[in-house]
């Protein structure tokens, strides 16, 4: 059996030890799963564009809060999102291209978010009705690092620092004067550019500028915090910044990168779709957004590549990590404004899941925690201005074998292929399409797709000296791992 490699775009494609070719499928130890379809659970639209997302966790559940150009909103118990915005909402100047962004972090029970064109806003759950101005500062990023409330790229007086960080007092995010007692103070970083982001941690935040990383630690009174260079590799775009746990995932300006507590720096892209990334991006770069799915073990980034279409700022791509396995994939096809993990409100009747489409396509079981409130997933909003999450049937998935020789040292005739994919049986088409080429110097030829037959045989007839097979499954699947091949060389005259 020739096993289906990881995703390596990168590497050239003859006796390439992945693939060149991993489309709509989450990568495995061995092999590949399906990859869920998104499907909007709610019927009422944000009034525009998606620009930001949030989940607030508290002790009785989870809450989705949303962010267009004008407004803030709040979902309900419907999946309705209803406007939360401060009185005469939001100016969206237009600081990022066409669009302002909205970054959010979580205090207690109290909800920060920061556009740069406005003061950072703040929600209490519980006492709040409104949004309303947290403090009459403005900034790009907000973060929680221990018990400070921490903000980035500021607006200070009409002025723009976009270099500094500032933090509020110790356990009080309303307190934003620099003081001794109360601990809040601001920190210029002169000599690497501008804040792209923050992360924060109960022991220390990460700060990232376009030319370097920051470790941001408490050291108290005086310094409070201290700042520690830790690389001299920024982030390209700051919204690729993902992070689960002790590691950071991130693009930089030659690639993806980890960032394991907060000091040890590892490519993770490198060899592998750096440069097909780059090539691939097509427009849209501000919009270019990212967002951890723990119960797949990955990491995706949503992007507008080739063969996009519709509105500009729409993304029709996602690159997809599985950290436990260090290995990548693609998903297309993908009509998106932005990704973020969130949450749900449950599943508690059959009838509640029509929105998810006929039963036979749901990838877990009826009685599977996945459909329960609160299960922070993939989610994300499409181009209807509508949340949405990754809970539909199976995406058409496309995986090549690496390219291989039939015969050793000449030209060989394929004239079976028989593909290793655990489906249940019904509603699942499996293709397989014959690529070729006589020399490395040619142009791949594009065979005719072979249905496979109930045998699971796929007869071909394709002769050349370099052959792949591309394996389409259309349906839900549980698992892809391989095609056995029958080859039959070709004599000589």
């Amino acid at each position: 059996m020739i096993e289906f490699g990881q995703l390596m775009s990168d590497m050239p494609s003859f006796q390439n030890r992945g693939s060149m070719k991993v489309d709509n499928v989450i990568p495995l130890p061995k092999g590949y799963k399906s990859f869920p379809s998104f499907k909007e659970l709610t019927s009422t639209a944000l009034t525009s564009a998606c620009v930001g997302l949030h989940t607030q966790l508290s002790g009785t559940g989870t809450t989705n809060y949303a962010g267009d150009a004008t407004k803030l909103y709040q979902m309900n118990s419907s999946l309705v999102f209803i406007d939360k915005s401060k009185v005469g909402g939001y100016n969206n100047s237009t600081t990022e291209k066409s669009r302002d962004f909205w970054d959010f972090t979580q205090f207690g029970k109290r909800i920060v978010a920061t556009n740069n064109a406005d003061n950072i806003q703040s929600f209490v759950e519980g006492t709040s009705s409104v949004f309303a101005d947290l403090v009459s500062l403005k900034a790009k990023y907000v973060a929680t690092i221990r018990e400070f409330v921490f903000a980035g790229y500021m607006t200070e007086s009409g002025t723009e620092y976009s270099n500094r960080v500032r933090w509020s007092g110790i356990n009080d995010p309303t307190t934003w004067t620099a003081s001794q007692t109360t601990m809040s103070d601001f920190q210029d970083i002169p000599d690497s550019g501008v804040i792209q982001g923050i992360v924060g941690g109960e022991s220390f935040g990460v700060i990232f500028t376009d030319k370097a990383i920051y470790r941001c630690s408490f050291v108290g009174t005086p310094l409070i915090f201290q700042f520690d260079k830790v690389a001299d590799v920024g982030c390209f775009q700051p919204r690729t910044i993902a992070s689960f746990g002790n590691e950071i995932y991130f693009l930089a300006q030659d690639g993806f990168y980890k960032l394991t507590n907060g000091t040890d720096l590892q490519p993770i892209g490198v060899g592998k779709i750096n440069e097909f990334f780059f090539q691939d991006l097509s427009s849209n770069f501000e919009g270019i957004c990212s967002a951890v799915d723990s119960n797949n073990s990955i990491i995706c980034w949503s992007y507008r590549g080739a063969n996009s279409s519709g509105a500009s700022t729409v993304n029709n791509k996602m690159l997809v990590y599985n950290y436990t396995t260090d290995s990548w994939s693609t998903c297309s096809g993908q009509d998106l404004e932005f990704i973020a993990t969130a949450s749900q409100e449950a599943f508690s009747t059959l009838e509640s899941l029509d929105v998810l489409g006929s039963v036979d396509d749901l990838q877990y079981s009826l009685d599977s925690f996945a459909w329960d409130e609160g299960i922070l997933s993939l989610a994300g909003c499409s181009s209807n201005h509508k949340f949405g999450k990754f809970m539909g049937g199976s995406m058409t998935a496309t995986v090549d074998t690496t390219e291989f020789e039939g015969a050793e040292g000449k030209r060989s005739t394929l004239i079976n292929a028989r593909p290793i994919v655990d489906a249940n049986g019904e509603n699942t088409t499996i293709t397989v399409t014959p690529l070729s080429r006589a020399s490395q110097a040619n142009a791949v030829t594009t065979g005719t797709a072979v249905t496979v037959k109930s045998s699971g045989d796929c007869p071909l007839r394709t002769n050349s000296r370099y052959h792949r097979l591309r394996v389409i499954v259309d349906g839900n699947f549980t698992n892809m791992q391989g095609v056995d091949v029958d080859a039959r060389p070709e004599g000589k005259r």
